[in-house]
């Protein structure tokens, strides 16, 4: 499978664990990310179902090893403040900028529900394995998942406030525009490979 058909189908399974994250889940549930970058799929498909999201009082924190693309940092944070607008910043994001902290893979807990589990940030995406484990109402492995992400919360650093907002906004931090870009719609994007994701009960 090419790197941009793979990129698709990742984008396409983290859209349908979104959708039933907000399906099923209680009110006011989190969502925590340990993300190689702001261009990585579930961070894409936090974007695109924003609105979604913010309808059942769901919030997010997100942990990065890359501030880049830069385009997509922004609009990730914007994304963050809007689920939780009374939230600063470094409750919402933060820069695991040790190289050592590159071993830890990628995570996506859904509440109390689902863990997803990628491959190593320290891979390049075109070297990366494509094999993903969602584990889907197993406490044990959400409760892994969740100690994993506080304990990378504790090493990682603040985010500099000007590669959140850029350093010509004249707005007051915690004052961001609503973001347009349309919502991401799980059906415009072609057919997962059968088998994928890898789900474990």
């Amino acid at each position: 499978m090419s790197l941009i058909n793979r990129r698709e189908c990742g984008l396409r399974q983290h859209l349908q664990m979104m959708s039933r994250f907000i399906d099923s889940t209680a009110r006011g549930a989190q969502l925590s990310m340990i993300l190689r970058s702001p261009d990585s799929d579930p961070a894409k498909a936090l974007v695109g179902m924003k609105g979604a999201l913010e309808r059942i009082g769901a919030s997010a924190r997100v942990i990065l090893t890359r501030l880049e693309p830069e385009s997509d940092l922004k609009q990730l944070f914007a994304s963050l403040c809007e689920l939780a607008p009374q939230s600063p910043s470094r409750e919402l994001i933060r820069w695991a900028r040790n190289p050592r902290l590159l071993d830890a893979h990628e995570q996506v807990t859904y509440g109390d529900t689902a863990c997803w589990a990628g491959d190593a940030m320290r891979r390049d995406a075109d070297k990366r394995n494509a094999l993903a484990i969602l584990d889907d109402g197993a406490a044990e492995a959400v409760t892994f998942g969740q100690r994993a992400f506080a304990a990378l919360w504790r090493c990682s650093v603040e985010v500099p406030e000007r590669r959140l907002i850029g350093p010509a906004s004249a707005r007051p931090f915690g004052a961001y525009e609503q973001v347009t870009d349309p919502a991401v719609d799980p059906v415009a994007l072609p057919p997962m490979p059968q088998g994928w994701p890898l789900v474990r009960h």
